[in-house]
C-alpha cells in the first residue's frame, strides 16, 4: 500500500515549490497529499481502474505524476527538484521553526543538507551569525532537534495504521497463516509506533515466512529466519514477523503486546502464587528444582489463549489499550475494569471543516460522507477570524455557510449542526455577535503558543460562550511541544462552566493525551471529534476512540455517544 509513500512525496514537492515561491501549487500538492493519506483504499487499485483524478484534489497534472511513480518507481519531476536543492527537506523541516524557505537559506549559506548537518552547525554557533537568526533562534533549533530525531524513529499511529492493517488483512487471507495479530505498541494504540511487530501461527512456518518476505509491499528484507523475519515495507515502515507454536499463542500474545511495565506486574502476580509467566506460558514451578532454568519448566497451567492466561491468574481479560500498569491489574482482580467505549457507540462528530476555510469538501459532501458512516449528526466548525491560517470565515461566507447547512438539513438523512472553531485570543473569541445566534454549538481552541496559556484559556472558558474546548494542549506529536498548562485548573474550570473537553482524533494531535483523559475522566465530559478536513479523515474517529479507551473512558464519559437531544440538553 503506497498511499503514505506518495503522500510524503507530494508534501516534499510542495515544500520545494514553496521555496521557489510558486503560487497555488504548494497548497494543491498538500491538499492532494492529505486526501491520499486519508484514503481507505489502496491507491494502486485506484490507479489500476484509471480513477486517480477522481480523488479530491488530484487533477490531470498531479494524477500523471502519481501514475508515473506507481508504474516506474520514480518521478522525474520530483528527482529534478531534489537535484536543484539536494536537501533532506522532510527531516529538516520536521524541526519546529524550520520551514522550507529557511531550509533553503541554511543550505545556501551554511551547506546544511541533513538533520545531522543542522545539529552540528547549531552546536558550532554557525546559525546565530546568519541574517534573520541570532542566538535565540539557534538555541530553539537545538532544543527541537531531539524531537525531530524521535519523529524519524517513531511513526504516528494514524500514518502507520492503514499500512499495517493492509498487511495484517493480507496475511489473514493467506492460507499459509493460521492466526495473525499485530502486537506491541500498535495493539495498545499508543500515539506513535516504532517497528510493527506481528505474531502468527502457521502449520508450515517456512511457507508463511516465504509469503511474508515476498509480499508485494516489501521493499527490503532485513533478516530472514525460520521463526522470525524483518522487512521494510512501503512507507519505510519496518515489520517484524514472529511465528510461534499454536499451543503457546495466548501467552505470546500477552508477552509481545506489553507494555513492559504491565508484564512485570503480571509476572509478579504469578510469582506470588509460586508460578512463572513468560512468552511460552503460565507454569506452576512450586515443585521445580530452582536450578532448572528452562523457560518451559514446571506444569503448564495456561498458554493457548489470552483469556486462559488472565483467567488462570484470577483476572478478567484486560483490553490491550489499558495495559500500561496504571491500575488495570488490580481493577481486573476486583472485577472493576471499565466497560470501555467502542467505535460503534459514537453517534456524531463534533468538529469538521469544509472548503469554507481549510477543508477540501463542501458542507454537503462532508455531511453525506458522515451519513454513509452511519453517523446521526455532525457539527460544522470552520475557522473563525483570527485563526492563524490562510482561509477563515468572514461575515459574508458565514452567512453562505448557514444557508448551505440549512439546505443540507432539508434533504439529507443526518442532522448538520452549525458551529464554528473560534480562536482563543488575548481578548476572548472576538466573534461578531450575530454569529452566536446562528450557531448550535461553539468550539474554541488555540493555535498559537502564548506566554500565558492557562490564564488566557481560563478567562475564555469563564467569559465566553464556549461549549467545547478543542485540542487542549495544542500539541503536534513529533513536531510541537504541548502548551505549558496548569491542566488541573483548566479542567476544573471547564467542569464549572459546563464546557466539554475534546479528544481530537487527528493523528498528529490525539489531544487531550490519554494519561490526562484518564486523570480527569470523572471531572469533565469529553467529546471525541475527528477534526476532519476531508471526507476520508472522518475515518480517524477510531484513533480518537482508542485514546479515550486508553484513558479508561466508558460511553457515558463521551457526549457524542448520546442522542442529539441528550447532547444538546447537556449544553443548555
Amino acid at each position: 500500500m503506497k498511499n503514505q509513500e506518495i503522500a510524503t512525496m507530494l508534501r516534499e514537492i510542495a515544500d520545494f515549490l514553496e521555496i521557489q515561491e510558486a503560487e497555488y501549487k504548494p497548497r494543491a500538492y498538500r491538499t492532494a497529499a492529505r486526501n491520499i493519506e486519508s484514503l481507505s483504499e489502496d491507491i494502486e487499485d485506484i490507479h489500476a481502474r484509471g480513477e486517480l483524478e477522481e480523488i479530491e484534489g488530484v487533477g490531470e497534472s498531479i494524477g500523471e505524476k502519481i501514475a508515473e511513480y506507481l508504474e516506474t518507481g520514480e518521478l522525474e519531476y520530483y528527482e529534478g527538484l531534489k537535484a536543484d536543492l539536494p536537501v533532506d527537506i522532510e527531516t529538516i523541516t520536521s524541526v519546529e521553526g524550520v520551514g522550507p524557505k529557511t531550509a533553503k537559506k541554511l543550505y545556501l549559506e551554511v551547506g546544511i543538507k541533513t538533520l545531522d548537518d543542522l545539529e552540528s552547525a547549531a552546536e558550532k554557533g554557525e546559525i546565530a551569525d546568519l541574517e534573520g537568526f541570532g542566538e535565540k533562534s539557534q538555541q530553539n533549533i537545538l532544543d527541537h532537534i531531539e524531537r525531530a530525531k524521535e519523529s524519524q524513529e517513531r511513526m504516528l499511529l494514524g500514518r502507520a495504521f492503514p499500512i499495517a492493517q493492509d498487511i495484517e488483512t493480507r496475511l489473514h487471507d493467506d492460507d499459509a497463516f493460521d492466526q495473525v495479530d499485530i502486537v506491541g505498541s500498535f495493539r495498545r494504540r499508543r500515539p506513535t509506533v516504532g517497528d510493527i511487530d506481528i505474531l502468527a501461527t502457521a502449520s508450515v512456518p517456512e511457507t508463511a515466512m516465504e509469503r511474508f518476505c515476498t509480499h508485494d509491499d516489501v521493499k527490503e528484507v532485513l533478516s530472514r529466519g525460520e521463526t522470525k523475519s524483518s522487512v521494510v515495507v512501503s512507507g519505510d515502515l519496518q515489520m517484524d514477523l514472529r511465528i510461534v507454536d499454536g499451543t503457546e499463542y495466548g501467552s505470546a500474545l500477552v508477552y509481545f503486546t506489553g507494555s513492559k511495565d504491565h508484564n512485570i506486574t503480571l509476572r509478579n502476580w504469578a510469582i506470588d502464587r509460586d508460578w512463572k509467566l513468560n512468552e511460552y506460558g503460565l507454569f506452576d514451578v512450586s515443585g521445580v528444582d530452582t536450578e532448572e532454568d528452562s523457560q518451559r519448566a514446571g506444569e503448564r497451567l495456561a498458554s493457548e489463549t489470552e483469556a486462559d492466561v488472565y483467567d488462570t491468574l484470577d483476572l478478567a481479560w484486560i483490553p490491550p489499550e489499558i495495559r500500561e500498569d496504571t491500575g488495570e491489574i488490580d481493577a481486573a482482580a476486583a472485577g472493576e475494569l471499565p466497560d470501555l467505549v467502542e467505535i460503534d457507540d459514537v453517534r456524531g462528530d463534533l468538529q469538521l471543516h469544509t472548503d469554507y476555510s481549510d477543508g477540501s469538501h463542501s458542507v454537503r459532501e462532508m455531511a453525506e460522507a458522515a451519513a454513509e458512516r452511519e453517523l446521526e449528526y455532525v457539527l460544522v466548525t470552520d475557522h473563525g477570524p483570527h485563526a492563524p491560517i490562510p482561509s477563515t470565515l468572514d461575515e459574508e461566507t458565514f452567512e453562505e455557510q448557514v444557508a448551505d447547512v440549512e439546505a443540507a438539513n432539508e434533504d439529507l438523512n443526518i442532522t448538520v449542526l452549525q458551529g464554528i472553531e473560534a480562536e482563543i485570543t488575548e481578548d476572548g473569541l472576538e466573534l461578531p455577535e450575530s454569529w452566536y445566534d446562528h450557531c448550535d454549538l461553539i468550539v474554541a481552541g488555540m493555535h498559537s503558543t502564548p506566554s500565558d496559556p492557562t490564564e488566557r484559556i481560563v478567562d475564555a472558558l469563564v467569559e465566553s460562550p464556549i461549549d467545547i474546548f478543542a485540542h487542549p494542549s495544542n500539541r503536534l506529536i513529533n513536531e510541537r511541544e504541548p502548551l505549558d498548562l496548569d491542566t488541573e485548573t483548566v479542567m476544573e474550570t471547564a467542569a464549572e462552566e459546563n464546557v466539554a473537553i475534546e479528544i481530537n482524533a487527528q493523528p498528529q494531535r490525539l489531544d487531550l493525551d490519554w494519561a490526562s483523559v484518564k486523570e480527569y475522566r470523572n471531572t469533565v465530559s469529553y467529546v471525541v471529534s475527528t477534526d476532519a478536513h476531508t471526507t476520508g479523515e472522518l475515518d480517524f474517529m477510531h484513533l480518537g476512540v482508542a485514546q479515550a479507551r486508553r484513558g479508561w473512558c466508558e460511553a457515558s464519559n463521551v457526549l457524542n455517544t448520546h442522542s442529539l437531544d441528550d447532547l444538546l440538553s447537556f449544553f443548555e
